[in-house]
């Protein structure tokens, strides 16, 4: 049975289930079909479940919709209605997460694999992985990849990531950051790179529709490559990690994340990496994930170029 109902401007009556308001668009799923409805034309709204609520203002607010023909209404736990018309706009609207567990553990797995046979013979396989623990005021982010290639039995990728994060929460925005990673690179003569760094960052949005933080601090990476030995040098680190649902396409999302170190002496090396591509979700949590991936090395080893880029198709599981 569905939970929730609705009545536009035009006499229709829709029961489903509320996904989502953005941009607004309100989102409903029925027995049918899932379908986009322009807030506008929403009479009357009524919902059994609590929902959140996020103004233009950044106030967060949590409770029920209440059915009226003239003003949408929310009542909060306490008791207390408030007219959407006080709410100075709403930005996003959506079912009220629950928040009863101690600890929030979730995580997302991708896959890409390639294999062609005939006068070109390649294979490739690139795993990511990455991990939340959330508890209070604590956040911890592990990042996990490995990219092997070959092509005619030649070996064209080599590489091993990890990433460690260690996020304490100041309020509800700004975080202390504590970050360590480990790199290897065979294509790139790259026996070993570790960074550690600290700083600060800023949550700007993480709700199931929108992902928005940066960061900023300061870090030293040591370097061992194979041919021209150990350096180690002081860095600024610059971090982004945007997601972002698409409202007119249901179950597409956008996501773009990067870090950039900026040697702070002149001479030094300069490094970037990126990853920026969109995700469409499938049944039972899988999705199709198409990407594009840019590294960039302003000091490179002797033979090898500054700039790599890769586009791949693969499959994703969340949890």
């Amino acid at each position: 049975m569905f939970a929730d109902r609705l009545e536009l401007s035009n006499g229709d009556q829709i029961s489903g289930t509320i996904k989502y308001l953005d941009q607004e668009v309100l989102v409903i799923k029925t027995s049918y079909a899932t379908i986009q409805l322009n807030w506008s034309k929403v009479k009357k709204i009524e919902t059994k479940k609590p929902v959140t609520i996020l103004t233009q203002s950044g106030e967060t607010i949590h409770g029920k919709l209440l059915a009226d023909g003239k003003n949408h209404k929310v009542q909060q736990e306490n008791g207390q209605v408030i007219e959407f018309a006080e709410l100075q706009g709403i930005d996003q609207m959506y079912p009220q997460e629950k928040n009863s567990k101690p600890l929030k553990f979730s995580g997302k797995a991708r896959a890409f694999a390639e294999l062609k046979d005939g006068n070109t013979e390649s294979k490739e396989l690139k795993l990511d992985l990455d991990m939340n623990l959330v508890h209070g005021m604590n956040r911890h982010r592990f990042e996990f990849e490995s990219e092997r290639a070959e092509k005619n039995e030649r070996l064209t990728e080599d590489k091993l990531e990890a990433n460690y994060n260690y996020d304490r929460f100041l309020d509800e925005h700004w975080f202390a950051n504590t970050y360590v990673s480990y790199e290897e690179d065979g294509l790139k003569n790259l026996n070993e790179r570790t960074t550690l760094g600290f700083g600060l960052g800023y949550q700007f949005f993480n709700t199931p529709l929108h992902r928005f933080s940066v960061e900023g601090g300061l870090a030293r990476v040591w370097s061992r490559y194979r041919d021209s030995g150990d350096s180690h040098v002081d860095v600024f680190r610059w971090a982004t990690d945007y997601e972002k649902a698409t409202v007119f396409l249901d179950k597409l999302s956008f996501f773009h994340k990067h870090e950039l170190l900026i040697p702070r002496t002149e001479g030094n090396k300069l490094l970037f990496e990126s990853e920026t591509g969109l995700e469409y979700k499938l049944p039972y949590n899988i999705s199709a994930v198409l990407q594009y991936e840019l590294d960039y090395d302003n000091e490179p080893d002797d033979g090898k170029e500054k700039r790599d880029s890769a586009v791949s198709v693969g499959l994703g599981y969340s949890w």
